[in-house]
C-alpha cells in the first residue's frame, strides 16, 4: 500500500516541479492531485466548483514531467463540485466541465477521480444545510451522479465519493443507496475514517463501530483510503494523521481483510512541518 499526500493540504499553488519535489523529499510514495495546487494550471477554485473548465497541454506536460522526475505517481485526482446545489446552473456547469476534465485526467494516466456528493448550501460545497435531507436535494444529486458516471464510463475512469457530515451522502447507508440507485461499476467509495462522524459523535468509543458500519455497507467498493484524523469532541475538528482518535491500525486491519489494493492518501494536515510526522506515524503502523 503506497502512502500518498493530498496536494490540497498545501496552502497555496506551487509550480508542478516544486510541488512534487517537496512531497518526494518528505518521503511520500504518491499524490492525490488537485489541479488548483499546480500554478501552471492557473486555476482558482470557486466555493461551488473545484474543477477547471480546461487544462492546458503545457500544464499536463509539467505535471507528467514532475511526476516522472521524482518517481511520484498520481493515484487520484480531485474532481469535486456541488452536485446538489439548489441552482441548476451550478450543477450543469459542473457536468459541462466534467468531460474535458476527465480527458485531462486520462492524459495523466490516472483512473480514479474523487467526487463530492454536494449540499444545498449556497455558501460552500463543504457546508451543511438543513435542506440536505429533502428528497429534492437527493434527486438533484442522484441525477448529477448518474450523468457523471456516463462520462466516466466512456473514459474508463472510476468516480469515488465519500461520506461527509455536511453533504447529502453523510452516512454509509446513504453511500450504499446511491451506488445501488446509480447502478454503475464506475461509482465507488473513498474510506475516510474522520468523515464517519457527525457533531457529537467524535468519541473514542464510537470509532471502531463507525468503521465496522462503513465496511459493512461499502467495504468491497473502496478504491481509495484517506488518512485524515479527527479530534475527540462535540464538534467536527479535523487534524493530521495520528493526532486524533481515528484507530488507524484497526482501519488498516479492516482494509487487509478485504484485500484492499489501493493507496492511503494522508489528508487534513495543512501544516507542512507535520507532514513528515504524520507520514512517519503511518509507516510505523503499517
Amino acid at each position: 500500500m503506497r502512502i500518498g499526500l493530498c496536494t490540497t493540504d498545501f496552502s497555496a499553488p506551487l509550480p508542478a516541479r516544486e510541488l512534487f519535489r517537496r512531497i518526494s523529499a518528505m518521503g511520500y510514495d504518491a499524490v492525490q492531485l488537485a489541479f488548483a495546487s499546480v500554478s501552471e494550471c492557473g486555476f482558482r477554485e470557486s466555493p461551488h466548483i473545484e474543477i477547471p473548465e480546461s487544462v492546458s497541454v503545457s500544464a499536463i506536460d509539467a505535471i507528467l514531467k514532475a511526476s516522472s522526475e521524482f518517481s511520484l505517481p498520481i493515484g487520484a485526482v480531485n474532481g469535486t463540485w456541488n452536485m446538489a446545489h439548489g441552482d441548476e446552473e451550478v450543477r450543469l456547469e459542473g457536468l459541462k466541465r466534467l468531460g474535458p476534465f476527465l480527458d485531462a485526467v486520462a492524459e495523466l494516466g490516472v483512473k480514479i477521480v474523487s467526487l463530492c456528493s454536494g449540499t444545498r448550501s449556497s455558501y460552500s460545497l463543504w457546508s451543511s444545510d438543513n435542506r440536505n435531507i429533502e428528497i429534492y436535494a437527493w434527486n438533484d444529486m442522484a441525477e448529477s451522479m448518474k450523468r457523471a458516471c456516463e462520462d466516466a464510463e466512456a473514459r474508463d475512469i472510476t468516480l469515488a465519493i465519500e461520506t461527509e457530515a455536511s453533504n447529502i451522502i453523510d452516512t454509509p447507508e446513504k453511500a450504499r443507496r446511491i451506488m445501488d440507485e446509480v447502478g454503475s461499476d464506475k461509482l465507488k467509495m473513498i474510506l475516510d475514517g474522520a468523515n464517519l462522524f457527525h457533531k457529537g459523535e467524535a468519541k473514542k468509543e464510537n470509532v471502531r463501530p463507525a468503521l465496522d458500519l462503513a465496511f459493512r455497507y461499502f467495504g468491497r467498493d473502496i478504491v481509495l483510503a484517506h488518512g485524515k484524523d479527527i479530534r475527540e469532541g462535540n464538534g467536527i475538528d479535523f487534524c493530521g494523521t495520528g493526532f486524533g482518535i481515528v484507530d488507524f491500525p484497526y482501519m488498516l486491519e479492516k482494509l487487509r481483510e478485504i484485500d484492499y489494493p489501493g493507496d492511503m492518501m494522508l489528508h487534513g494536515i495543512f501544516d507542512e512541518k507535520d507532514m513528515v510526522t504524520c507520514l512517519q506515524y503511518m509507516k510505523s503502523i503499517m
